[in-house]
């Protein structure tokens, strides 16, 4: 895989080093970029691979780390690897109360007793003797879980913002006429009436508004609504 083409499909899973493109990753091109992660060398790139883990985790994408691993016997430099990123994966996912994605520990139950107690150290020894901080393995998954605390609450409050928007139009039919809660609408959003509109609104519209606004009759609508 082109240096380009990773870098791409990690922003597309949560770990953005350029603004990619919309569009979905197979369970195979995931796979694929934890592999060529593990063998990249590239610690910068390399840091994003509990990011893909968490992300997939939240995403429900499940992956098959049987068939990662399968596929590098071979290759023990890098199943080596990504035996071990997947071990500190774990422990980070857990220490951030991050969701982990299904199978994850049970692949990496074997792990910590082949290498020992990898979230005690300050930095993991990869083959070809990279060290990887584990400090900045945990800074990029909080920027991560940061990211995606941001996006929920964006999204909670477009909702919310839907949900008030659809009541108020349901309350507004059952008090007023489709003209009527049209020109209530137009006026909420500063638009401009009519000389037409202007006039009915003033004879028509404002008095009801005025009689709802009346304390005593929010008291009595109040108190009767909950009988």
């Amino acid at each position: 895989m082109k240096k380009d083409d990773l870098i791409l499909r990690l922003g597309l899973l949560g770990y953005p080093l350029i603004a990619p493109e919309k569009e979905k990753l197979s369970e195979n091109q995931i796979l694929e970029v934890l592999e060529e992660l593990a063998g990249s060398g590239n610690l910068r790139l390399i840091e994003g691979f509990p990011v893909v883990l968490a992300y997939c985790a939240h995403h429900g994408l499940k992956l098959d780390f049987e068939n990662l691993l399968s596929k590098n016997k071979g290759e023990r430099r890098k199943r080596k690897n990504l035996e071990k990123l997947l071990l500190i994966s774990s422990y980070l996912l857990k220490q951030e109360e991050i969701e982990k994605p299904e199978g994850l520990d049970s692949i990496t139950e074997s792990f910590a007793t082949k290498y020992g107690n990898l979230d005690s150290t300050e930095a993991v020894t990869l083959d070809e003797g990279y060290l990887l901080s584990l400090e900045r393995l945990r800074n990029s998954l909080r920027r991560y879980a940061s990211s995606f605390s941001r996006s929920v609450s964006a999204r909670e409050k477009e909702k919310a913002k839907q949900h008030q928007s659809f009541q108020l139009n349901i309350h507004l039919s059952t008090l007023f006429s489709p003209k009527q809660k049209e020109l209530i609408l137009k006026k909420l959003e500063g638009e401009p009436f009519t000389k037409t509109e202007q006039e009915y609104y003033s004879r028509v519209v404002k008095k009801k508004l005025d009689a709802l606004a009346d304390s005593e009759v929010t008291r009595i609508a109040k108190s009767l609504s909950k009988k």
